[in-house]
């Protein structure tokens, strides 16, 4: 899962995440809804439309950032709230 939570926000006992599911095809795909991540070398989709809270302390160990992919999981956030 992908935390999107400000970290401003930590001090809340819910954190807002999205779903990632490691892929082997697009079928179904919309491409600015359901952005492609590597991570650990295997191919995840965000899948935008599941995204919810869920309590902070079920969230395990971090094991990747994807800090650099910002924009990518803004856009399909954007995508699923406003459809542009």
């Amino acid at each position: 899962m992908i935390d999107c939570q400000s970290d401003l926000l930590s001090n809340l006992e819910s954190r807002f995440t999205v779903p990632l599911i490691a892929i082997d095809n697009r079928r179904n795909a919309i491409d600015r809804l359901h952005p492609l991540f590597t991570i650990e070398g295997t191919v995840m989709m965000m899948i935008t439309e599941l995204a919810g809270a869920i309590p902070a302390r079920s969230i395990g160990r971090r094991v990747a950032t994807l800090a650099a992919q910002e924009y990518e999981i803004k856009t399909a956030l954007d995508m699923l709230i406003s459809g542009i």
